[in-house]
């Protein structure tokens, strides 16, 4: 694993980049898995400051039965695990230390496709576990920015990397993928959690 440290702050906030977790041949097996169940992507009409709107990406849960995570006025339920996803999931709860029993798959069809700053909702999720985010297709930048400081990181997201967010990372940072107007290709972007069972 060649991971890098993106962030690592008094806070308490983690965040490391693997930019080749995956190689090739996992990276189009995986890819190929996830257009066969193109079909179950929807769009989440989410709360944002008050108003219901459309979220400008499609997406998709994956998680053991019974499983929510709700966020932004949505309560995403699962389909069951596919194979190479679940293979995918068993090898990332390894390199985080602990299991991982949800996936929210997100899909930017193109650069158009984005989504802005935001903190992701943790309390839905057992304390102290990991986001792990997994990248297929599309190279996209990753922003994070600190609520306090506003001091800015930047990764550029390669096909078969893998970040992992830890700690206090979303109670001290935001992060977005912004538009990338000259992007044609669509991008999945795989976030596996730690959900607690209900």
């Amino acid at each position: 694993m060649s991971q890098v440290s993106i962030i690592d702050d008094a806070d308490g906030a983690i965040v490391d980049y693997d930019p080749e977790f995956l190689d090739a041949g996992e990276r189009t097996a995986l890819l190929a898995e996830l257009a066969q169940v193109r079909d179950r992507f929807d769009r989440d009409r989410v709360v944002m400051y008050g108003k219901t709107i459309d979220s400008p990406r499609l997406v998709c849960a994956f998680g053991d039965d019974g499983l929510h995570y709700r966020y932004a006025g949505v309560d995403r339920t699962t389909h069951p695990w596919p194979p190479r996803l679940r293979a995918a999931r068993d090898r990332i709860a390894a390199v985080c230390g602990h299991s991982l029993n949800y996936a929210l798959v997100n899909l930017y069809r193109t650069g158009d496709d984005y989504i802005g700053w935001h903190a992701d909702k943790v309390s839905d999720l057992v304390p102290g576990s990991a986001i792990a985010s997994l990248s297929l297709g599309a190279a996209r930048p990753f922003q994070l920015r600190h609520k306090a400081t506003g001091a800015d990181h930047e990764v550029l997201l390669a096909s078969g990397s893998l970040l992992i967010m830890r700690g206090t990372c979303q109670q001290f940072y935001k992060h977005a993928l912004p538009r990338r107007r000259g992007v044609t290709e669509p991008r999945f972007n795989v976030t596996f959690r730690h959900v607690r069972a209900v």
